[in-house]
């Protein structure tokens, strides 16, 4: 299912070509999905009502792909947001390469460029690898945290053109986002080893 998605994708982006695709009209669906989608991210958040809400959203997007529907940097990023709150790895990939698409077509559009390095970091944290670009938070029973950062697999310069914050800034806010959550800052913040050893710990589900 997911090369054929990719397949039907990545033709779709030959068939049509930049000029061409400048004129098409953005796909109201597509919007409408996205829109939903951050609705749900909202204030306090039921997951026994958003999960089946994101499920049923990935299913449509997934089938407006097959249907080629996709057609215009729009439709590619609000796919992209859909994709991003999937379940699976793979769910991860697509947003990414959704999400590049879309920004390949305006790379001076601030949103487009962080849901590519969010998308990215995403994936690496799916993997239990350290994240390069700082846009991921967790929050566990001890507090909120920044999920590890390889500090050195990007420049500061790079982040703060993909995120619009340095490291330092992103760990700033992660204090920030505690705070306004009501919720302790876990300090020290975990390393990746810990991570992994904590989900090695976890119970398997039967």
């Amino acid at each position: 299912m997911k090369h054929r998605l990719l397949a039907t994708l990545f033709f779709l982006l030959l068939s049509v070509n930049a000029s061409a695709r400048e004129t098409l009209a953005d796909n109201g669906e597509l919007a409408s999905l996205r829109q939903q989608d951050q609705a749900d991210r909202q204030g306090a958040i039921d997951w026994t009502k958003v999960a089946p809400r994101d499920a049923a959203r990935l299913a449509r997007v997934k089938a407006l792909i097959r249907e080629g529907a996709l057609r215009t940097g729009s439709d590619y990023e609000n796919a992209a947001w859909v994709f991003q709150h999937g379940d699976t790895a793979d769910d991860i990939r697509m947003a990414h390469a959704l999400a590049t698409l879309a920004m390949n077509l305006a790379p001076e559009e601030k949103r487009r460029r962080w849901l590519v390095a969010a998308s990215w970091d995403r994936l690496l944290m799916r993997q239990q690898q350290p994240q390069w670009y700082a846009t991921q938070f967790l929050s566990d029973a001890t507090g909120m945290y920044l999920y590890p950062v390889a500090e050195d697999a990007v420049t500061d310069e790079q982040r703060k053109s993909m995120t619009g914050l340095t490291l330092a800034e992103s760990r700033a806010r992660t204090a920030e986002m505690a705070r306004n959550a009501g919720v302790p800052l876990r300090d020290p913040a975990p390393r990746i080893e810990d991570l992994k050893n904590d989900a090695a710990k976890a119970p398997k589900g039967g």
